[in-house]
This record gives C-alpha cells, structure tokens and sequence, in this order.
C-alpha cells in the first residue's frame, strides 16, 4: 500500500491510497466492487453508499464508488476506483485507489481525485513482431 497526502490549501487534506491484492482468475471488476461494499456495510459504522458507476481506467474497466461512515462521531468520506489487472508473471491483480478526507469531500477535492485517475498509465507488454 502506498499512501500519498495530498493537500493545496487550509480545507481537510485529500489522502490518496493505492492498495494492491491478489484476484481470482475468472474475477470481474463490478462483483469485486460489490463485493467490497458488502464488507464496508457490515464493518465501517454508519456506512453509506452515496454513488457507485462504471468507468474507465487508461483504458481498462473500472468501478469508482463514493460514500462515507462514521469514525469517532466524525463523517469520513472515500472515493474508491477499483480496477483488475492481468499479471503475466503473477497473475490477475485488484488495484484500489482510495482519497480519502474527514470531514466534507469537496468539489475541489474530486477534481484532485479525477485528475489523479486521469494520469494513470499502465505499463503493457509489448508484443513482439
């Protein structure tokens, strides 16, 4: 997992994970989102999934999910992409990318998110002639 603050200004800081799992061969990206937010609603306090859709990561199927819960009486608020990626050396990867503020999420903040997402760039084997 790698962690990233992310922050241009005195408003509550946007913190941008990336969390990489292992996935199952014949795994597809939305049962693995959803299967993500039957976990958050029987985990995280006061759970609420406020938008979830389809998308599209340089290229690839992804699922970006918004919602926030409760951690010591103060709203929490995540964005999370998850995108499956095919390994040749180590199989089918989950890769998860989560911002994450206390507090509000703010316009300002999504904008952060997407331009974020917007620079991902995954490195393809090329294939030979």
């Amino acid at each position: 997992m790698n962690l990233f603050p992310v922050s241009d200004s005195n408003e509550s800081e946007l913190t941008f994970v990336v969390s990489r799992a292992s996935a199952n061969a014949d795994d597809k990206v939305h049962a693995v989102a959803a299967r993500i937010v039957r976990e958050m609603e029987t985990s995280l306090p006061e759970f609420r999934l406020k938008s979830t859709e389809m998308t599209v990561i340089d290229g690839e199927p992804a699922v970006d999910m918004f919602y926030q819960y409760m951690e010591d009486n103060t709203p929490v608020f995540q964005r999370q992409t998850v995108i499956l990626i095919n390994d040749a050396q180590e199989g089918k990867k989950m890769v998860s990318y989560i911002g994450t503020c206390i507090g509000e999420f703010l316009d300002s903040h999504h904008w952060q998110y997407q331009e974020i997402m917007q620079s991902i760039k995954f490195h393809r084997q090329r294939k030979s002639a």
